[in-house]
């Protein structure tokens, strides 16, 4: 009931203003064409005053006044017309004419008259109905005195007129503007309303509920639209921190257990300082790998701020990952295995170069891992029309296709890797930088082995750069690994381990 109260309320409110602004305006649209019609119609009885005069005064001109007082006689006799005249000598006598005899004034006058007689407008025993007249008056040169005029009944009908219908036209809108109004407003309210209801859901825990998105794509809809992509936001990642906080109940549970089995290993029993020794040693190993599982959330969380957009520069790709080549060329020796770089000449993009270098370390990092004594790696860079095209391809055991999704998730191993060193965040890195620089990552067979494929977008001037050209490839084997060179300036913080 207060709800309906509440909405009746709101409801009439909002219609209660719509009133008021078509009223308004409709009363500004009427009072505008009142006055331009008033103003018009005016104009048009001025000029039929002054071809009367003139008439008069021709008349004079011509012949005297015996001609002057035969035209106004003529001009009174014209049956049904409109017109006001008099003509009266210099000593107050009248000559001619259908008004009564008044004080001489010259310009342009407005006199009340009686309607159908020739008495004085101020007679006691004047005709109760009374018409203005709005006319002119002028001296003649003998002295007597001229005034012609209308009178203003058919200007009085057509205001008259004119305003009926302005105000049948106000009605109207106002009329209009109410059910306008109550349409408007209910449909609004209903719209709000429905907001209001999924975010008090959602506060309430119901994650789930959404807001209902019409088709017309109208400004609610595109503001609804919005909060439900918020709210698809808010739930991925709070389903992404309680993934991620039972993983790290689960995968750190081992370590810690293991942390204090040793401590107590030594309480107790008669050990030697060496043991003592060792067992610190070992704790403060267990420490600060776990201390590092910690450092790369934090290090994950503050990529996928966004924060780190403000350190993007102009950076030569081929560059950066022939620096990886070649940085990794000596563990690649230790593990028997290949790394061919295919890379190509001109690629620049705009990016953090340490982030840059992190993400494309840890995929080396991953395929060096994961293929296996006496694998291939190639590092690939090609530019296509739109895109740059980064690869990271190995002949190892490779990832399930049903699994390739989840390796992305903080701290999700794959069952086979649940005994090697690391603790799944190398991907979940990777994840974060990439969708920092708005690239998209792709993971397919490469019969044998994983292709990571990183696709880069270009902006249009970087796309009418000149024409790719692709440097020799450069292979670097376990015979060839000596001769590599790292870069001076090239680290790898945080280095994380792959799924």
């Amino acid at each position: 009931m207060l709800a309906l109260k509440r909405f009746i309320n709101e409801s009439s409110q909002l219609a209660a203003l719509l009133i008021g602004l078509f009223a308004i305006a409709a009363l500004l649209l009427s009072a505008t064409a009142y006055w331009i019609a008033d103003r018009a119609m005016r104009t048009e009885l001025h000029d039929v005053i002054d071809a009367d005069a003139g008439a008069v005064l021709s008349g004079y001109r011509s012949e005297g006044r015996a001609e002057a007082i035969e035209v106004v006689q003529q001009l009174s006799a014209v049956p049904g017309l409109s017109g006001r005249y008099l003509l009266q000598a210099s000593d107050g006598r009248k000559l001619a004419g259908n008004l009564a005899p008044m004080l001489p004034t010259a310009g342009a006058l407005e006199v009340k008259a009686p309607r159908g007689g020739d008495l004085p407008a101020g007679h006691r025993h004047a005709a109760a109905a009374t018409d203005i007249v709005l006319g002119e008056g002028r001296f003649l040169p003998d002295g007597s005195y001229l005034f012609v005029g209308e009178d203003t009944r058919r200007l009085a009908a057509t205001r008259e007129r004119i305003l009926g219908a302005f105000a049948w036209i106000i009605g109207a809108t106002v009329l209009l503007a109410l059910a306008s109004g109550a349409l408007l407003s209910a449909g609004f309210l209903r719209r709000v309303d429905a907001i209001t209801r999924t975010c008090r859901a959602v506060m309430a825990g119901r994650f789930g509920d959404r807001i209902p998105v019409g088709s017309s794509q109208t400004q609610l809809d595109r503001l609804s639209a919005t909060i439900n992509d918020m709210l698809d936001r808010i739930g991925a990642l709070m389903e992404s921190l309680r993934q991620m906080s039972s993983d790290i109940a689960h995968d750190l549970r081992t370590p810690l257990t293991r942390l204090r089995q040793r401590l107590e290993s030594v309480r107790g029993n008669r050990a030697t300082v060496a043991d003592y020794e060792q067992v610190v040693e070992r704790a403060l190993g267990e420490c600060d790998a776990i201390l590092a599982v910690f450092s790369a959330l934090l290090r994950i969380s503050q990529i996928e701020s966004g924060s780190q957009r403000a350190n993007f520069t102009r950076i030569a790709l081929p560059r950066l990952l022939q620096r990886v080549a070649e940085l990794y060329a000596p563990v690649v020796e230790d593990g028997q295995q290949t790394l061919r770089a295919d890379l190509c000449k001109l690629l620049e993009v705009r990016a953090d170069e340490t982030l840059l270098m992190q993400m494309f370390s840890n995929l080396m990092e991953n395929a060096i891992g994961h293929a296996g004594r006496g694998a291939a790696i190639r590092l690939e860079c090609r530019r296509t029309d739109g895109e740059g095209l980064v690869r990271v391809i190995d002949s190892g055991p490779g990832i399930p296709a049903n699994e390739r999704e989840r390796v992305f998730d903080r701290l999700y191993r794959l069952e086979r890797s649940r005994n090697a060193p690391g603790y799944g965040l190398g991907l979940s890195l990777v994840a974060a930088i990439a969708k920092l620089h708005q690239y998209t990552i792709e993971l397919s067979d490469a019969a044998p082995g994983l292709c990571v494929t990183i696709r880069i977008p270009l902006p249009m001037t970087d796309q009418a750069a000149s024409e790719l050209s692709s440097s020799p490839p450069t292979q670097t084997t376990a015979a060839g690994a000596a001769h590599a060179r790292a870069a001076p300036d090239a680290t790898v913080p945080d280095r994380g381990t792959a799924a």
